[in-house]
C-alpha cells in the first residue's frame, strides 16, 4: 500500500509541476507581448487607407502578426508585417480591417535573431 501511495504522489507532483510550468509560460508569453508594445499618444491613419486585408502569420496570445495584401488580383500577402490586437486568431486567417489606425509599435526578435519593429493596427476587423 505504501509503494502505491508513493508512486501516486510522484505522478501527482509531476503532473502539477508540468501544469504549473505550462500556465506560467502562457501567462509570461502574453505579458511579454504586452510589454513590447509602445502606444502612440494619439492614433494615426494607417497609410491613409480606408480598408486593407491581412493574413495571419503567427498568433501571440492576445494578438497576431500578419502580412498585408500586396496584390488583390494574385491574392498575395507579401506586404507590410503588422501586429493586430485581439483574440481567437489562427494561422493563415485572412482579416479585413476597415478604417485601420496605427496605435503603436511592437518590437520583437525574429527567428534569425534580428530585432524587428512593426506597427500595431486597430480598426473594424472582420473575416
Amino acid at each position: 500500500m505504501s509503494i502505491k501511495s508513493f508512486l501516486l504522489g510522484v505522478v501527482t507532483g509531476a503532473v502539477l509541476t508540468f501544469g504549473g510550468l505550462l500556465i506560467y509560460g502562457l501567462a509570461n508569453q502574453e505579458s511579454l507581448a504586452s510589454k513590447s508594445i509602445k502606444y502612440l499618444e494619439k492614433p494615426v491613419s494607417y497609410e491613409n487607407k480606408t480598408e486593407t486585408s491581412f493574413k495571419v502569420l503567427q498568433v501571440l496570445g492576445n494578438a497576431a502578426l500578419a502580412n498585408e495584401i500586396s496584390s488583390e488580383t494574385l491574392n498575395l500577402y507579401t506586404g507590410n508585417t503588422v501586429l493586430i490586437k485581439g483574440e481567437n486568431y489562427y494561422s493563415d486567417q485572412v482579416l479585413t480591417v476597415k478604417n485601420p489606425k496605427r496605435i503603436g509599435t511592437y518590437s520583437y526578435t525574429n527567428n534569425a535573431g534580428m530585432p524587428m519593429t512593426v506597427p500595431v493596427i486597430d480598426g473594424e476587423i472582420s473575416e
